[in-house]
């Protein structure tokens, strides 16, 4: 009898307030969990299948590397390592979205078995000690109310068994890199981060978390951070690469 009064109540709740895809709108079956109509679902995809062994980008042409990381030029880098579980189309896009704008946080669930696929895929990253979330500044944290690369690291942690620790503060409250150029998005991310707990970083390797990774430029700039504090190695995990 509980179970017969369970279902009539979600089926008022569907009639009320019918779910949709987060992509397209359409409405979703009474009895589907997810976010993307099953149309939505088939257009989502990794990035590859060959990408660039350090940065994670397609290789359209194949190859070891891509521009950016060949030969000499990679030993600038101090993030030595990343990968995301989508590429950045219009589906995922949506549920970013969702999850950044719209506080669907029960999206990062969505996300988190991928990021987890991913992350067994890349052994290396499984030295990892922490999870550390790409922070962002307090003003943006109170407007917001959460941080969704903790949102999506805390979904990881229980899949993955690596703790969490919010090593990095954001100090400077930079513009939004969404319409920077390259160049730009370097210069407007700078200085903008500090390490908090430089004594439990230290001779540690870490992951950075993070929602999207278009140039690497934040990450790039968090894993200098965290290597002057003394962190050994830092790889960083995207839920999707623009």
């Amino acid at each position: 009898m509980k179970k017969f009064l369970v279902k009539i109540k979600n089926l008022i709740l569907y009639l009320l307030f019918p779910r949709t895809c987060f992509c397209c709108g359409i409405d979703l079956p009474a009895k589907e969990q997810g976010f993307l109509c099953k149309e939505c679902l088939k257009k989502l995809k990794k990035p590859g299948p060959i990408i660039c062994q350090r940065c994670g980008i397609t290789l359209k042409d194949g190859g070891a590397h891509c521009f950016n990381c060949r030969g000499t030029k990679a030993k600038h880098f101090k993030c030595s390592l990343i990968r995301s579980a989508l590429d950045f189309n219009e589906p995922s896009r949506s549920l970013i979205h969702g999850l950044k704008y719209e506080k669907y946080t029960n999206i990062a669930k969505f996300f988190a078995p991928l990021m987890y696929k991913t992350l067994l895929e890349n052994p290396n990253m499984l030295e990892a000690e922490y999870f550390v979330p790409v922070p962002i500044h307090k003003k943006r944290f109170k407007k917001r109310g959460f941080n969704q690369a903790e949102v999506l690291a805390r979904e990881l942690s229980a899949l993955a068994d690596i703790p969490i620790l919010n090593a990095l503060e954001r100090i400077k409250n930079t513009k939004s890199q969404t319409k920077l150029t390259k160049k730009q998005r370097a210069e407007n991310i700078k200085e903008a981060f500090t390490c908090q707990i430089p004594s439990e970083i230290k001779k540690k390797a870490v992951i950075l978390i993070d929602d999207v990774c278009t140039t690497g430029a934040t990450l790039e700039e968090c894993a200098k951070v965290l290597k002057k504090a003394g962190a050994r190695e830092v790889y960083a995990l995207c839920a999707t690469k623009e």
